[in-house]
């Protein structure tokens, strides 16, 4: 906390020796100007109208000076200047005028520099930051991950510290910041003391995301964090999996691969879609609907890509036994039992040499976003029973890509800023998603269906939130977990307010005191103090809930209603 309090100083004394440095020149002309003509004043003898000799007091002629050069101008002359005065006076005018006018406009030159305004929005940056009542995250770089989870997690009320090097994205958060509450430092984010500024060593601050596009950067973050505040964790944007080793060997909290989540997702598409659409609803703030895709099991897919990309989705395709081909420029280094044709997919020859005609997929995974829209165009003049998969590399090509009519797109930005997003403000969430991906099919499917008929036909924007039965979150359970009328999952689920109807909402996950992990349980589990509950529903019945948990004779009346139905 020490190293804090010496940062604001740090930086308030930089701006302001900055400001002495370049006005230097001009306070010394000022200086040496006013001195020569006060020295003047002095020394040159004046004679009053009786014929005495006199010389002005320092003072005054200080003050003479004063308001010439001032231009005011009072005219408090002792007696008639003689003619040598006369003469020092129009050099003591015309020296100082323009004294003052080389220091202002010196000034303003200052206060217009870039670098200067720069230090001085630092400045105020970092005061602003040391100021927050209220818990924070430290975003390090506001591309297209960093400003979309902003944006997440500006809608679920959470604050955040921008960083980044870059003026143009600092200035563009500066006019996202106008309809959310953001706080942008300008700097270097691999540099210590810039995290020490933007307040990674407070107590409010509650961890550190390294979202630049330079894997470098984000490790070198992840490491100055570690030193700096040991406390705070460190979830970090990785695109290889040396560094993602590397990031895990000193427990980064969390690592994301851009790349092994594209070919995670698009592998669940394919063999399990009912799963993909619950993953794509709960970790995407913007998707409030459950769509599945109607995806055949059999068939061929044609995967056109280079690099990492074709390198993870090579390894996921093979991993879940889809067939495929790869459409690369670039010969693979360790080819299977799976088909190479080298080429980009843009001409539909080399499309035709892949089969496109027998093929149930195409994955346009390219680095470049025209070759991708290309490969998916031409494919769909090929076979239009072809279901597409688009990979959208610039935010600004989201336009074309939204009115495509693809089947998926991934976006990788957005990929990063779900997968974060969810740890974040649902720390049972990530739990739920390990265990969705061996869940069996049919059971995902199931609890699809069981949230729909609790919605009853209705359409409502879906939420997740979760819950822990202690007596902070729900005093008004406490009393009756070791009782005859022990609770059960069932009893929650209700809306106290309709005479006691099942509300719109599922449990997808119970966590136990102990850490057992109990996925998707049955409404008639007894619940026990400190279990910890994932639910899923309708938005808005997180408040009707917590209303029902916190008010203990209301919920002894759920109790006793629902007892004396069953009887």
């Amino acid at each position: 906390m020490n190293t804090n309090t010496r940062g604001r100083p740090r930086i308030r004394g930089a701006a302001m020796w900055l400001l002495l440095l370049e006005l230097r020149i001009p306070l010394i002309t000022l200086i040496i100007t006013y001195s020569i003509s006060v020295l003047g004043l002095v020394l040159i003898p004046g004679v009053t109208p009786q014929g005495v000799v006199y010389h002005l007091a320092f003072l005054d002629a200080f003050y003479l000076v004063s308001y010439t050069a001032t231009t005011i101008g009072f005219g408090e002359i002792p007696h008639p200047f003689t003619p040598s005065q006369k003469l020092w006076m129009l050099f003591v005018m015309y020296s100082t005028v323009i004294a003052w006018l080389y220091s202002i406009g010196s000034v303003f030159a200052v206060l217009s520099d870039p670098a200067f305004r720069r230090l001085r929005f630092y400045q105020r940056s970092v005061s602003r930051i040391h100021e927050i009542k209220h818990p924070y995250w430290i975003v390090c770089g506001y591309g297209g991950a960093g400003s979309q989870l902003i944006r997440f997690l500006d809608q679920s009320g959470v604050r955040c510290v921008m960083i980044d090097s870059d003026v143009t994205r600092a200035d563009a958060a500066r006019l996202s910041a106008s309809s959310y509450e953001l706080d942008i430092l300008v700097g270097d984010v691999a540099e210590p003391q810039t995290l020490v500024d933007a307040g990674v060593q407070r107590a409010l601050c509650r961890g550190v995301l390294a979202l630049t596009d330079e894997d470098q950067v984000n490790l070198t973050v992840a490491t100055n964090t570690r030193i700096l505040a040991p406390r705070v964790p460190v979830y970090a944007r990785s695109s290889t999996d040396a560094n993602t080793r590397n990031l895990r060997s000193f427990d980064t909290e969390v690592v994301v691969d851009p790349f092994r989540v594209a070919g995670r997702s698009v592998t669940q598409l394919i063999r399990k879609p009912n799963a993909f659409a619950l993953y794509h609803e709960l970790v995407d703030p913007d998707l409030n609907q459950i769509e599945v895709v109607d995806v055949p099991t059999s068939g061929h897919w044609i995967i056109c890509a280079n690099g990492r990309m074709a390198e993870t989705m090579v390894e996921a395709f093979v991993r879940e036994q889809i067939p495929f081909c790869l459409v690369s420029s670039i010969a693979p280094v360790d080819q299977g039992d799976w088909l190479w044709i080298q080429g980009i997919g843009t001409e539909a020859q080399t499309l035709r040499e892949a089969k496109i005609g027998e093929a149930v997929g195409i994955v346009a995974g390219t680095s470049d976003d025209g070759d991708n829209l290309s490969i998916l165009l031409t494919a769909q003049s090929e076979n239009p029973k072809l279901l597409t998969v688009a990979r959208r590399n610039k935010p600004t090509s989201e336009p074309v890509f939204g009115q495509g009519h693809f089947n998926f797109v991934l976006r990788e930005g957005r990929i990063i800023a779900q997968e974060m997003y969810a740890r974040i403000t649902t720390p049972l969430l990530h739990q739920f998603l390990g265990q969705l991906e061996i869940m069996p099919e049919a059971l995902v499917g199931g609890i699809i269906e069981k949230l729909n008929l609790r919605l009853a036909g209705e359409r409502p924007e879906l939420a997740h939130f979760d819950l822990t039965l202690d007596s902070e979150q729900a005093p008004g359970v406490i009393p009756f977990l070791q009782t005859a009328m022990a609770p059960k999952l069932g009893d929650l689920l209700v809306d106290p307010g309709l005479d006691y109807p099942g509300m719109p909402l599922i449990c997808l996950l119970l966590i136990r005191l102990n850490g057992d992990l109990v996925p998707f349980p049955g409404e008639g589990l007894v619940l026990a103090e400190g279990d910890r509950l994932l639910l899923w529903g309708a938005m808005g019945a997180d408040r009707r809930l917590y209303f029902l948990v916190r008010r203990e004779d209301l919920f002894e009346s759920v109790l006793s209603a629902r007892r004396l139905k069953s009887t």
